[in-house]
Parts: C-alpha cells; sequence; structure tokens
C-alpha cells in the first residue's frame, strides 16, 4: 500500500444536500468509532472560515458534515454525520470553528416505531421495523443479515417506543452488535465479522507504525492513517511479537492537513481461528 500524497475532503450540507466544500482550508480532526450503540463522533477544527460561512454552521443552515481522508490512491469517508454543537476561538491571527458531530445522531436519538407486527415475527423483522424508523431521520441503508431470521415468535405484538430499543432486543436475541457506522446501520454477529468484508493485512509494509500491544481485552496498535478499515472488520496483524486474526471494535483517526499527525489508531479483539467468519482468502 502506497502512503504518500495526504488527501482531505470537508463538506457541509443542508437537508437537501446543497452545501460548501472546506477542504482547502486547515483542518485538524479526530474521529472516534466504535461497536457500541452510542453515535461515532468527531470534533474537526476548521481555520480562518468566514464570518458568513461560520454564521450558516452556528445557525443550524448546514447540518450535516462529510470528512474523507487517507492517501491519492487510497481515500474515503471516515466521518458522515450532524453537527452537535459548534464553538469559536481565536489564536493568534487565527480564527478556529470547532464542530462536534455525531454519527446518526438524529436517527439513533429521536426515531421512533409505532408499528404492529403479526404471529411469525423474527428478529430480523424487529431490526428491518427499527431501520424503517431511523430512515426518517437520516439514516441511509441497512446491513441487517446478522438478524436471526429462523426464530418465529408465535404472538404478534405492538411496537411503540425509540427504534434504538427494538434494534437492541433484535440484536441482543440474535448474538450481534448494532450500531450505525457512516450513516449506515450495521448489525454483526457478536462472534464474527462483516460476511462482506476480506481482513486487511496490517504489518510494517501496510501501514504499522509502532510495536501491537495486546492485553485482557484484545489488541491496540497504530497504522498511517486507513480510511478503508470499518467497524467489525476483520484485520491480520503481522509483526516480530504478535501475530493473528483480529476483528476491529474501535478506531481513532487523527489528522492535521498542516502539521504531522495522519494516523489511525485499532483496537480490536482476537477471533476464534475455530470459526469460518475470521478472514476471507
Amino acid at each position: 500500500m502506497i502512503n504518500f500524497w495526504r488527501k482531505i475532503t470537508l463538506l457541509v450540507g443542508d437537508e437537501n444536500g446543497e452545501g460548501l466544500d472546506l477542504s482547502g482550508f486547515r483542518v485538524i480532526f479526530d474521529v472516534e468509532k466504535t461497536a457500541t450503540q452510542d453515535p461515532n463522533k468527531a470534533k474537526i477544527d476548521v481555520y480562518n472560515l468566514s464570518q458568513t460561512t461560520v454564521s450558516k454552521i452556528e445557525s443550524g443552515e448546514l447540518k450535516r458534515i462529510v470528512l474523507q481522508a487517507g492517501y491519492e490512491t487510497h481515500s474515503a469517508v471516515i466521518f458522515d454525520g450532524n453537527i452537535i454543537s459548534t464553538s469559536q476561538t481565536r489564536t493568534g491571527a487565527d480564527t478556529i470553528l470547532s464542530i462536534e458531530a455525531g454519527d446518526g445522531q438524529n436517527g439513533y436519538a429521536y426515531s421512533l416505531v409505532n408499528e404492529t407486527v403479526g404471529a411469525g415475527y423474527s428478529n430480523s423483522e424487529i431490526a428491518t421495523k427499527s431501520f424503517n424508523s431511523m430512515k426518517e431521520r437520516g439514516v441511509k441503508d441497512a446491513q441487517i443479515k446478522a438478524a436471526d431470521e429462523e426464530t418465529k415468535y408465535p404472538r404478534g405484538r405492538v411496537m411503540f417506543g425509540a427504534a434504538r430499543t427494538y434494534a437492541r432486543q433484535a440484536s441482543s436475541n440474535s448474538g450481534a452488535q448494532w450500531s450505525v457506522q457512516d450513516g449506515h446501520l450495521v448489525f454483526c454477529k457478536t462472534d464474527g465479522t462483516r460476511d462482506d468484508r476480506e481482513a486487511f493485512v496490517l504489518n510494517k509494509y501496510s501501514g504499522m507504525e509502532g510495536a501491537p500491544k495486546t492485553d485482557k481485552d484484545g489488541l491496540t496498535v497504530s497504522c498511517r492513517l486507513n480510511a478503508l478499515l470499518r467497524i467489525y472488520d476483520p484485520i491480520r496483524v503481522e509483526s516480530e511479537f504478535v501475530n493473528g486474526d483480529y476483528k476491529i471494535l474501535s478506531l481513532t483517526h487523527s489528522g492535521d492537513t498542516h502539521g504531522n499527525e495522519w494516523t489511525t489508531e485499532i483496537k480490536a479483539c482476537s477471533l476464534d481461528p475455530s470459526t469460518k467468519r475470521t478472514v476471507k482468502k
């Protein structure tokens, strides 16, 4: 993998998809993604914007923020979410707009389900109902293959409440995890990885920085910023002392377009090599 010529795109937009490209300004960012149900979050500092642009963001006219980063040969969206809050500061001659944002924040916080399911419904159907509600609040699509379809419940039920509550029920009953990742609702088996993803081989040739560290919870390793990695992905680590297959549980992307920082920190749990979900060859 060639990690040269850093690349970034930062867009802010309104509900109709109209917006502004802020890629030409200095941008410092920290994006935190996890496998938990709470929305992923980002803190993004943008330097020396015009007051007109700042006003559009602070007023809520521009609510959505999309950050793409990486290198010329491989970059991808590392954050797509809703602006939660903003603040302005000054450092010397620079004015800095700090943006706090949440991934799928509106869908997570405000989506309600008000439906009835008939006898014979499955956990997959409950997951679908949850997604349909979240979709009305901006969640774009869903990967719910990991939600159980085989178990059928004999009695119908009324569904009324937060969509996240029903997503939590469906995932728990399916032996799965769920979260919103870059605007997509994702279910994944607890003991497996995303079915459609091959393991990325991380070693000194593909961007690993320093030595991986292991503890009772799994592995922590840093690499040059890699936007191609996703939560629930399999990853194969190759180093002098640590080798094995892992499942990504958290990612922290950090960067500064005018500084040295351009890294990804990965936290992952070990995968049981006896399962067939570990690594696609």
